[in-house]
C-alpha cells in the first residue's frame, strides 16, 4: 500500500464523517463551529464542479445563519413528529413505497455478504441514509486490513446511496425552510459522484 492510497483513504473517511455529522443529531455549538471551519477551508479548494458548488453554498449559509436557525431546520426535517416537512431517510420508503420493504431485505443481504453487522445500539434500519454512509466507511476501513472491498463499495454507492439521494434531493429542495440541508444533500451527491471513481 503506497502513501498516496493511504492519504486518499484518510480523506474519504474524513469526508464521510463530515457527511454523517450533518445527519446524526441536532447540531450543537461545537459542531456548528467545526462545520464553519471545515467548509471555509474546503471552499478554498477545487475538487469537482458539483462538490465545489455545494461547498460554497454551505460555506455562505454557515457564515450567515445562526446555530438556532439550523437547529430549527434539523428539528423540522428529522424530529418533529407532527410537522409536514419531516424527511424520511429510509431507502425502502422511496423504492418500495413503504418502510421496511424489499430494499431493506436487499441491503441486509448485501451486509451479510460483506460480513458487516450493524451496531446493536442503533435502532434505525440498515437502509437508512446515515447507516449506509457508515457501511461505506466500514468497507473503506476494511481496505486498511488488506481486504479488497472495491466491488462492494461501488455496489453500495451506485445501487443504493446515489439513487436514494436522488430521491431525497427534490423533496428537500422544494422545502422553503430547508435551504441548509438542501445544500447538505447536494454536498453528499457531489461527494458520491467522486466516490464512483475513488473506491479501492
Amino acid at each position: 500500500m503506497n502513501d498516496t492510497s493511504q492519504e486518499v483513504r484518510r480523506i474519504r473517511l474524513r469526508l464521510i464523517d463530515l457527511i454523517k455529522s450533518l445527519l446524526i443529531s441536532k447540531p450543537d455549538a461545537e459542531r456548528f463551529s467545526r462545520w464553519r471551519g471545515t467548509f471555509s477551508a474546503l471552499a478554498k479548494e477545487q475538487i469537482s464542479p458539483l462538490l465545489d458548488k455545494a461547498v460554497r453554498e454551505l460555506n455562505v449559509q454557515l457564515s450567515e445563519k445562526k446555530l438556532e436557525q439550523i437547529q430549527d431546520e434539523y428539528y423540522s426535517l428529522f424530529i418533529d413528529p407532527f410537522g409536514e416537512n419531516q424527511l424520511n431517510l429510509q431507502a425502502s420508503h422511496y423504492f418500495d413505497g413503504r418502510n421496511y420493504g424489499e430494499t431493506l431485505i436487499s441491503i441486509r443481504s448485501f451486509l451479510a455478504d460483506a460480513q458487516i453487522s450493524k451496531d446493536t445500539s442503533v435502532s434505525d434500519p440498515e437502509d437508512t441514509l446515515p447507516i449506509m454512509f457508515d457501511m461505506l466507511a466500514t468497507l473503506i476501513e476494511m481496505e486498511k486490513e488488506g481486504t479488497n472491498t472495491d466491488t462492494m463499495q461501488q455496489t453500495l454507492v451506485i445501487q443504493y446511496l446515489i439513487p436514494l439521494l436522488e430521491k431525497i434531493d427534490p423533496v428537500v429542495e422544494k422545502n422553503p425552510s430547508a435551504d441548509f440541508y438542501s445544500s447538505g444533500i447536494a454536498f453528499m451527491i457531489g461527494y458520491l459522484d467522486l466516490e464512483k471513481g475513488l473506491s479501492g
